[in-house]
């Protein structure tokens, strides 16, 4: 794995060509790096919980695992979580090697030509621009033949060196959220958040992470007591932030800009293994945030155009 850097008098990013994987985001102003890292770098190389990485070729969860191609032919997709195809599978874009040349003294591209993977063969591109103390992440895509792309960055977020994100604080624009069942596959339905149980998921308003967090509800059992849900943006409006998170004392807050339509929050609900963390901390639930900025979820079985040839997606991470 290769290491890059772009730094500004506002901010330092750390990435590896290996999966793009985001390493470090650092606000120069208070030192704080945004983003959880490994303590043993070799730990990205199987990155149990996709710490920074670009998920593709298709983020999130997919079921059944299988779509059908231009030819109206269909294309089985392995599974690796359960009966589900998940961020791409199980040799996704997170665990291959990006090629990397500096464009200037404010960008690198990213570029990977995917032949191997179940889908059709796709030229990828990504570019992580620096301006003042916003990080933005460019993705693009073409193929000759109609494929599925939809990908996303999945780092998480801790703004502070405490152990949790428990007491952040959080807002999103405003949303419905995805219905889900116990396998995490949406059922078609959305939520206003308007009745009692989901109102706890509810953050067009700023409120502390922990109210969503080991509730007495059935969706909260099936989140497994933290966040696990796609929120649904109702308006396309770039220039707004569609997420605004601050920590316990108000000193670091990021917002993100994105033109994709849904946000997966995940709360880190599910521990595997105890490794040790960059900031000292060893990794426990709730450790950090994600905000996979994506297409909504198995779009591929419940929309009419989910190929394409033409792939673009802009997300850009304001540090404050």
């Amino acid at each position: 794995m290769q290491k890059f850097q772009l730094e500004n008098e506002y901010v330092l990013v750390e990435f590896f060509d290996y999966g793009g994987i985001l390493t470090k985001m650092v606000n120069k102003r208070t030192g704080q790096n945004y983003v959880l890292a490994y303590e043993d770098e070799q730990s990205y190389l199987d990155n149990p919980y996709f710490f920074g990485a670009t998920i593709g070729r298709n983020a999130g969860r997919t079921f059944p695992p299988h779509y059908l191609n231009y030819a109206g032919e269909k294309v089985v997709l392995d599974t690796n979580e359960g009966q589900l195809h998940l961020h791409g599978g199980k040799n996704g874009l997170h665990q291959v090697t990006w090629q990397v040349r500096s464009i200037d003294e404010t960008a690198f591209q990213l570029t990977y030509e995917d032949t191997k993977s179940p889908y059709e063969p796709l030229a990828l591109k990504m570019i992580y621009r620096l301006v003042k103390n916003r990080l933005s992440i460019e993705m693009s895509a073409l193929a000759n033949e109609p494929t599925v792309c939809n990908l996303t960055n999945h780092s998480y977020f801790n703004l502070e060196n405490q152990k949790t994100i428990e007491d952040h604080y959080l807002q999103t624009a405003s949303a419905e959220i995805q219905v889900i069942d116990e396998q995490f596959v949406p059922t078609g339905e959305y939520s206003a958040m308007n009745d009692p149980e989901d109102r706890l998921f509810d953050f067009s308003q700023e409120k502390q992470i922990s109210e969503a967090l080991v509730q007495k509800t059935n969706l909260s059992k099936i989140c497994t007591n933290g966040i696990d849900l796609a929120y649904c943006f109702k308006q396309k409006d770039t220039a707004k932030p569609k997420i605004i998170l601050t920590d316990h004392h108000k000193k670091n807050q990021l917002k993100i800009y994105s033109d994709q339509e849904a946000c997966v929050i995940y709360t880190l609900n599910k521990i595997s293994n105890d490794l040790k963390l960059a900031n000292g901390n060893t990794i426990e639930r709730f450790s950090g945030i994600t905000f996979e900025m994506q297409r909504r979820p198995n779009y591929v079985q419940t929309e009419q155009e989910y190929l394409t040839t033409n792939y673009s997606a802009i997300t850009t991470y304001e540090m404050d």
